[in-house]
């Protein structure tokens, strides 16, 4: 009972129950369920279908605005920079499942450009006035038909297998506006299919930025060291929206007990609070990509978020310690005042540069015959002792871009997470050291 008076009483807590009511089955039960929708930024509406499925989301789907769907086909239907053609029909197959006007009125919904791409990857276009059309081969996987206003032939690539077929989803567009679909059709057979794709591209990685998640070159700063040097104080701006748009799977790492959390707690002001959980998303967002990971995948999403709080609050500690703070009296108090002059990314940083010490330590046992030979064993040779596996994941984890711990799951040996604490490094660092003993001895 104190503990929910605590939650009402705090306004970070107050934001994350916020963020966590609007998961998709609170969403689906709502009796306002296309305000509740209308309600949700794109990258909440883009998680929430994911975290119930897209079939389930359907009546979520059917409300979208065309900027939510947008954000959802951006995140979710491309591989770095090649268009993923199943990742988006994974999207029409579910539209498809309210029949053929949803579907089309979906398609016709979406980026102009990505409507084209989706059609060059999937179908070749003949004008059978002036086109060479091919000799139709009875013994051909190939499918072929005629547009309904009889304009073109239409030969299906087979190069990947969709649930929903593009002569149906070219039937449901002809039967929603005729005149809409000839002029895509039309327009397939000007454009190359790589010029098509290169320009969806473009405008999908200005969409991708509006949202937050920055190109891989300006994400990668998260695994640099900052300036060591304290900034300037921030300026308090003002923002449009103070209540908290974290995401649900966002918000929820950011529950449990952590530096960044008890900070973040002490915050009043409503303003100044959005402005930092605005931040915050905005440094997920970079570490999905900095990761190399994509957002499909929402428990990797999911430990993600908790590795950014983790080295957040890995880096505020640390910066507490260099300027000679007494710990832990007054850590949250002074941690809280770190928000005040450091912006969410570099206190990132910090946390980044507290770990390189330990991995150039990892680095350095690797000069040791002994120990260099044991680490690189082949896997056929490596013992089965379960310590053994573990041990190995845990150096493995060391080395890596961002130095992480692992080895400490039996179940999962190759699990990892962020150093949340110096204390963390410090034992890691034990560990280490006790490893390099037996192996060399």
């Amino acid at each position: 009972m104190t503990d929910n008076k605590i939650v009402e009483l705090t306004p970070f807590r107050a934001d994350l129950i916020r963020s966590l009511s609007r998961r998709g089955e609170h969403i689906l039960a709502a009796a306002d369920l296309a305000d509740e929708v209308a309600a949700l930024e794109p990258l909440e509406a883009y998680y929430i279908a994911r975290e119930i499925g897209l079939d389930q989301a359907l009546p979520i789907l059917l409300e979208l605005s065309e900027e939510q769907l947008a954000a959802c086909i951006d995140l979710d239907c491309w591989n770095l920079y090649d268009f993923a053609v199943d990742n988006l029909d994974e999207w029409l197959t579910a539209f498809a499942l309210a029949g053929p006007e949803a579907l089309a009125r979906a398609y016709f919904s979406l980026d102009y450009v990505v409507q084209l791409l989706f059609l060059a990857q999937t179908v070749t276009v003949y004008d059978p006035d002036t086109d060479l059309v091919p000799q139709e081969d009875n013994k051909s996987d190939t499918p072929r038909a005629a547009t309904p206003d009889g304009f073109y032939l239409l030969d299906a690539k087979n190069e990947v297998a969709l649930k929903t077929h593009p002569f149906s989803l070219l039937d449901a567009l002809y039967q929603y506006d005729p005149s809409a679909a000839h002029q895509l059709l039309s327009a397939l057979r000007v454009d190359l299919p790589t010029q098509i794709e290169e320009e969806a591209l473009r405008f999908r990685n200005g969409r991708m930025q509006d949202i937050g998640f920055a190109p891989p070159e300006e994400a990668a700063i998260l695994f640099s060291r900052p300036a060591m040097r304290q900034p300037l104080p921030r300026p308090q701006k003002p923002t449009d929206d103070t209540l908290s748009r974290l995401p649900s799977v966002y918000a929820g790492p950011l529950v449990a007990a952590s530096l960044l959390q008890q900070a973040l707690s002490l915050i009043t002001d409503k303003e100044r609070l959005s402005g930092l959980e605005q931040e915050i998303v905005w440094a997920i967002n970079s570490a999905i990509i900095a990761y190399g990971e994509n957002a499909r995948d929402i428990q990797q999403i999911t430990a993600i978020a908790e590795r950014v709080r983790d080295t957040i609050s890995l880096g505020m500690e640390s910066l507490l310690v260099q300027e000679g703070n007494n710990l832990p009296d007054g850590t949250v108090a002074e941690a809280s005042k770190l928000l005040e002059i450091w912006c969410i990314t570099d206190l990132f940083r910090h946390g980044f540069g507290a770990t390189l010490k330990l991995q150039q330590e990892a680095r350095q046992s690797l000069d040791k015959p002994q120990f260099r030979a044991w680490y690189e064993l082949a896997e056929t040779h490596q013992s089965d002792e379960p310590g053994d596996r573990l041990a190995r994941a845990f150096v493995t984890a060391l080395l890596g871009r961002h130095p992480l711990c692992s080895g400490f799951n039996p179940a999962h040996a190759e699990e990892v997470k962020a150093f949340a604490s110096l204390a963390d490094i410090d034992a890691a660092r034990v560990r280490l050291k006790e490893l390099v003993a037996r192996v060399c001895r």
